[in-house]
C-alpha cells in the first residue's frame, strides 16, 4: 500500500513539475513594450511639432509599429514556441491572446464612436490608460499561472500607472508616460523572462 502511495505521490509530483515552467511570452512582451513605446515617443514628436502633424503621419507612427511587431513575430515564431511550452505557458499565451483581441476591440470601438460624433480627440485621451489596464491584467494573469509573485507587481503597477496617464489627459506629456510605462511595464519585465528562459 505504501509503495502504490508513494507511486501516486510521484506521480502527482510530475504533473504539478509539468504545469510550470519558464514563461515563453517575454520575447513578445520586449518588442510590444519596445516598438510601442518607441511608436509613443514619434507620436509626442508629432505632438509638439517635431514631425509634420497630420493623421496620416499618425497612422503610419502606429501601423509602422505593428507592421514591424509582426514581421518579428513571424520571423522568431512567437506563437510556436509557446505552444511547445507548459500548462501555465499555454494558459498564459491564452490570456495575452485575449489582451491582444482586446485592444483590437477596444481601438475599433473608438474609431466607431470617433466617427459618429466626429470627434476623435478626447476619446483619444482614454487609449493609453485602457491599454495599460489590458497589461495589468495580462501580467496578472501570469503571476497567477507561473507563480512569479514580482509579476503581482508589474501588474499593479499597470492597474496604478492607467489612472495616472489619464491625468495627463489632452497634454503631449502624455505619450510619453505612455510610453515610459510601456517600457517599464512591458518591455523591461519581457527582457527578464527572455533571460530566464535561456538560464
Amino acid at each position: 500500500m505504501s509503495n502504490l502511495q508513494s507511486d501516486i505521490d510521484y506521480m502527482k509530483s510530475l504533473a504539478e513539475a509539468g504545469g510550470k515552467g519558464p514563461l515563453r511570452n517575454g520575447a513578445t512582451l520586449f518588442w510590444a513594450g519596445l516598438l510601442y513605446g518607441l511608436a509613443a515617443i514619434g507620436q509626442y514628436a508629432m505632438i509638439v511639432g517635431w514631425l509634420p502633424k497630420s493623421g496620416a503621419v499618425s497612422a503610419f507612427i502606429w501601423f509602422g509599429a505593428s507592421i514591424i511587431f509582426g514581421i518579428i513575430a513571424t520571423v522568431f515564431c512567437f506563437d510556436r514556441l509557446r505552444i511547445k511550452g507548459s500548462v501555465s505557458n499555454r494558459a498564459t499565451a491564452s490570456a495575452w491572446s485575449a489582451v491582444g483581441l482586446g485592444i483590437v476591440a477596444f481601438l475599433i470601438s473608438v474609431a466607431v464612436i470617433a466617427n459618429i460624433y466626429q470627434n476623435f480627440e478626447p476619446l483619444s485621451y482614454l487609449i493609453a490608460p485602457v491599454i495599460l489596464l489590458f497589461y495589468g491584467m495580462g501580467w496578472w494573469v501570469s503571476a497567477q499561472m507561473s507563480g512569479l509573485g514580482w509579476l503581482k507587481l508589474i501588474s499593479l503597477g499597470s492597474f496604478v500607472a492607467a489612472p495616472a496617464v489619464s491625468c495627463l489627459a489632452g497634454q503631449p506629456v502624455q505619450m510619453l508616460a505612455y510610453a515610459g510605462c510601456l517600457f517599464l511595464f512591458a518591455m523591461v519585465p519581457g527582457l527578464v523572462l527572455m533571460r530566464a528562459e535561456k538560464a
